[in-house]
């Protein structure tokens, strides 16, 4: 009988351990996320950056299918003020030491369907593991659980994200760019491509006029400053490929730049050149899925006709001057990330349609920058615009999240016409220091017909020396055919009846606006 009863305890022992190890093998959290099956591989990834710096605060992983992949996280930390160092000037003083000790981290992968992503913070001394933990933007929805040192969430679509953790976590902050699958990736072997290897200045100098394209391949390449000549109509960077330099079209119209790698100005002394320009009628640029990181001057500048700039993510630029996209006439800017310490969203021609974009603004620059000096705007459409941060420390006449400008730099006089935009679907992620900033200096006045605002719900930090204002500066032309529809002031919806005293706002030469 013992025996027996032996027998049946051990029979209810290998039962249960195989029971409790099964459901180990498929555990999943109460968020659906998935947890990996296996340990983590060797990262294949390792060696593509040499000398690139990577990230000493965060680790990464994706899983897919319940396997881990490692994503390298990059790091961008705010440089320390050395006058005359890479051309440093005076004015770069103030940013730096405003950023010092300041880093921004970023990793970036493509992806469909759903995935799960593990971030392993590797210095809590850097960023303390206490606070709530956000991925933003919330019109996304994604939440998180904290497992020890690892936050785990899901992702189902394709976008740009920023791990928040905790009250100062964002000091160095985690940037997620999780981009859609590529399309329309050449071939090494398509006609017409030069494939370039560790390319330098004299290799790109040397690529053949009989070249259409050039293919940056997996590994590091500097190429200064590269005008692209004219047979040049493609330029492809695969992913893994790190591309110190710049490129500049003067009167080079019709050129491709896409992939999923990264073009970086980090070697360029500041101001040196802007990273990516067109200009002297280079209409109809494209740029497609790449990083733009450490500007030293503006990261996208377009100034002819007709560009279209998708799912490209600006990061990692520090001083004044360092601007995010500027697309001129009848241009089309969707899905980016920018982080910019001026303008990030420059709007200075008509028929121009921004959408689906993200927005970390350093302490200089408008977010939405309507206009500057005698620059005319006709038939805008801006629309889903979320801005993680704001980080103005002082009032100034180009800081706010809707900006424009007079002509105080330019010629006295000339003046300037904003008319039939529309602005919507506008979130502030956390308090900013000022929303309103439309009060174009009276050198040059600028008129404003037609600025319909719609589902906006904005934060504001309100009692301190920032406030609102629209002023108009010409008595002659009043501001005019405003319609604020469903705008949410510190949780509050404006109205006829108290939108001045909600938003402490200084008005002049302005026609009320209509409310909704």
């Amino acid at each position: 009988m013992k025996t027996r009863c032996y027998i049946l305890f051990l029979f209810h022992v290998l039962l249960l351990s195989f029971i409790a190890g099964w459901s180990m093998g498929c555990k999943k959290s109460n968020h659906s996320q998935e947890v990996p099956e296996e340990p983590l591989p060797t990262d294949p990834q390792k060696d593509l950056y040499p000398g690139v710096p990577q990230s000493e605060i965060y680790e990464v992983r994706v899983v897919r299918n319940r396997k881990a992949e490692k994503s390298v996280v990059f790091q961008n930390t705010c440089p320390v003020y050395s006058p005359g160092y890479m051309n440093m000037q005076e004015n770069d003083k103030f940013p730096l030491e405003i950023f010092a000790g300041r880093s921004i981290h970023w990793t970036k992968f493509s992806f469909s369907g759903s995935i799960t992503v593990e971030v392993k913070v590797l210095n809590k001394n850097k960023v303390p593991l206490t606070g709530a933990v956000r991925i933003l933007p919330s019109r996304h929805n994604v939440s998180s659980v904290r497992d020890g040192d690892v936050i785990r969430f899901t992702l189902n679509n394709p976008g740009q994200f920023s791990v928040e953790i905790g009250e100062n976590g964002y000091k160095n902050g985690l940037i997620i760019f999780a981009d859609p699958p590529e399309t329309n990736a050449p071939s090494r072997q398509q006609s017409g491509y030069a494939v370039l290897n560790n390319a330098t200045a004299a290799t790109v100098a040397a690529v053949a006029s009989s070249s259409s394209g050039i293919y940056f391949s997996n590994g590091v390449h500097n190429i200064g400053v590269y005008k692209v000549p004219s047979n040049i109509k493609n330029i492809y960077f695969e992913e893994g490929a790190w591309v110190h330099g710049a490129l500049i079209m003067d009167g080079n119209p019709n050129v491709k730049i896409f992939g999923r790698g990264v073009l970086s100005s980090g070697k360029l002394n500041y101001r040196e050149s802007h990273c990516i320009e067109a200009i002297n009628q280079s209409n109809n640029i494209q740029i497609d899925g790449i990083v733009v990181a450490d500007p030293k001057y503006f990261a996208v500048r377009l100034i002819g006709q007709n560009n279209k700039v998708s799912w490209t993510k600006v990061i990692g630029g520090w001083v004044y001057n360092c601007d995010g996209i500027a697309a001129f006439a009848g241009s089309t800017v969707n899905n980016c990330f920018i982080w910019a310490n001026d303008d990030a969203i420059k709007i200075y021609r008509d028929n121009i349609t921004w959408s689906d974009c993200v927005v970390w603004q350093l302490n200089n620059g408008g977010v939405i920058q309507m206009a500057w000096g005698g620059s005319n705007a006709a038939n805008v459409k801006v629309s889903r615009v979320d801005v993680l941060r704001a980080e103005w420390n002082k009032p100034g006449f180009n800081r706010a999240v809707i900006n424009c400008v007079g002509n105080r730099y330019q010629e006295p006089g000339k003046s300037g016409v904003q008319r039939n935009w529309l602005i919507e679907d506008l979130v502030t992620e956390n308090p900013v220091p000022i929303i309103f900033n439309i009060s174009p200096d009276s050198f040059s006045p600028n008129h404003i017909h037609g600025l319909t605002l719609k589902n906006w719900n904005v934060k504001m930090t309100m009692g301190t020396e920032f406030k609102n204002s629209i002023i108009g500066n010409d008595p002659d032309e009043y501001f005019d055919g405003f319609v604020w529809d469903n705008i949410v002031f510190n949780g509050t919806k404006l109205t006829q009846g108290n939108w001045l005293q909600t938003t402490n706002m200084t008005v002049q030469n302005l026609v009320t606006p209509e409310f909704k």
